[in-house]
């Protein structure tokens, strides 16, 4: 196994130094999505400062009571902040807390995929392209919590796995623990893979009706049982505690397809199809992956009976979720990270059946051209990689955000600006990417409308206006607050409104 981890080790530093990622660890929130990344680092942040305890979590904005809100569980975060307390504060401990998971993920995932492919190449095959595959490698170097739920499941998988194997409970209940811990941080992506993993074991229970056999399930059936209740008991918390804070700023429940009319139903396909399809993966692998589908029908009698049963179910699964997701499809590539379930295990079932079916009775000049095959595959995914990588962090398109924001804190304390006095910050139609660059509680435009904007802010104890952009300088909602400038940095500017009197 330590060879294993040497060729992991290898590629993962090739990786990281082709995409230029080494700069990429201490960056602020920024490129896609950085509305939901600057969310996750305020959750850092503010556990990092406040010295909150993991089950009252918040971020920078005030629309709720003191900015506390809460979504998936927050250990991420919480054990990031943890961190901090020795090595100060830093976007590369959360970030390298993220990417640690990733890596780890992909070490139990290759331990699983070893139990039914044992030759080397061909076992990680399926690894190096999911390690590859652009926006899954994307967000492993982010804030969000998807990747490491997805991670937890490979560890967990691969602990059950263990216990299939050695029937040791030392292995079952950290298998059991891991699955609960990737639910409890996404239970869609945390765990697609426990459901399957479930439904096949029932699944060859009641296709030879043997009561030994069921027996053997009956503590995986408890420890779904015991899942399920947890991932309750944390839904219900989560909106109570929103509830009693009046911020319901993430998503929590379902976006079904049948919320949405024909005409975004067809945008969004397009989208996935045509746009999100190539930071999924290069089009002559997305080929290969079709490819791939058709053998896993035609060959479906031949191929390993738990992994094609397995496969099913995740593809089942996918799209049971997508038609409750779907409409987050529209803007949210994270939403589908979950694609990679099916993906991936199509892959692993197809490559356990031609090692053990197709290359045994073939000849070297055929088995060298499909290891030739597989190596130029990998090849063109780190290669496709990179660029998507450069693409996200360098196309304009993906900059809306002043820059002098995220080094404008030093020059707010020497106006007297303290990170307990709340701001009004614009232009920002996020609730904490402005927030979060200046490291100050406050509102922006997110949730405003002609009942609630600047006028409440200021009644509800805003101190401070702060515009980032000079159009809107001329803004006729915030000309009245504009009477006392007390500070200019690179284009952002600062008003008092204590003595502001807009009416």
């Amino acid at each position: 196994m330590s060879r294993f981890l040497s060729a992991i080790t290898i590629v993962l530093i090739l990786l990281v130094s082709l995409t230029g990622s080494w700069k990429i660890f201490n960056l602020h929130p920024a490129s896609v999505h950085q509305w939901r990344q600057s969310d996750c680092a305020a959750y850092v942040k503010t556990f990092y400062r406040n010295h909150t305890n993991i089950l009252t979590p918040g971020t920078y904005n005030l629309a709720g009571k003191e900015g506390r809100v809460i979504s998936e569980f927050p250990v991420i975060y919480y054990v990031a902040a943890k961190i901090q307390t020795f090595t100060g504060e830093h976007y590369w401990v959360v970030r390298g807390l993220t990417f640690l998971c990733y890596v780890i993920g992909l070490i139990a995932l290759l331990g699983c995929i070893r139990k039914w492919i044992p030759q080397k190449l061909y076992a990680f095959f399926p690894v190096i392209i999911l390690a590859t595959t652009p926006y899954y490698y994307y967000y492993a170097i982010n804030f969000l919590p998807n990747v490491p739920a997805i991670s937890f499941s490979f560890i967990g998988f691969y602990m059950l796995l263990k216990y299939e194997e050695k029937g040791s409970m030392r292995f079952f209940i950290p298998g059991v623990l891991f699955f609960t811990l990737a639910m409890l941080l996404k239970p869609t992506d945390g765990g697609i893979l426990f459901i399957a993993y479930v439904l096949t074991k029932v699944w060859g229970v009641f296709s030879v009706q043997d009561k030994k056999a069921a027996k053997k399930i009956i503590p995986l059936v408890g420890a779904t049982a015991f899942i399920i209740l947890l991932n309750m008991i944390w839904v219900k918390y989560v909106n109570r505690y929103n509830d009693l804070n009046g911020n319901h700023q993430n998503l929590i429940g379902i976006y079904p397809i049948w919320d949405m009319d024909k005409g975004l139903i067809k945008y969004t396909a397009q989208r996935v199809l045509l746009e999100w399809s190539n930071v999924f993966q290069q089009k002559v692998l997305l080929v290969l992956l079709a490819f791939f589908s058709v053998i896993y029908i035609i060959k479906w009698e031949q191929l390993h009976l738990f992994l094609r049963r397995l496969t099913l179910l995740l593809i089942l699964g996918a799209i049971a979720y997508s038609v409750l997701w779907f409409k987050a499809y529209t803007d949210h590539d994270y939403y589908q990270l979950i694609l990679v379930f099916p993906a991936l295990f199509i892959s692993v079932t197809v490559m356990e059946y031609y090692v053990r079916r197709v290359r045994p009775s073939r000849n070297v000049r055929f088995a060298n051209a499909v290891v030739g095959g597989l190596c130029i595959a990998i090849a063109i995914s780190i290669y496709h990689n990179r660029n998507i990588q450069a693409e996200r962090y360098s196309n304009p398109i993906y900059s809306n955000t002043n820059p002098a924001l995220f080094e404008i804190e030093p020059y707010l304390l020497t106006l007297g600006i303290q990170p307990d006095d709340p701001v009004v910050c614009v232009p920002d139609k996020s609730p904490n990417i402005s927030l979060n660059a200046i490291n100050r509680y406050g509102y922006t435009e997110e949730f405003n409308s002609e009942s609630y904007n600047i006028y409440n802010f200021k009644a509800q104890g805003a101190r401070y206006l702060i515009i980032t952009d000079s159009s809107y300088l001329d803004n006729p909602l915030y000309i009245p607050f504009e009477k006392k400038k007390i500070g200019e940095y690179k284009g952002i500017y600062v008003f008092g409104m204590e003595d502001s009197d807009p009416l």
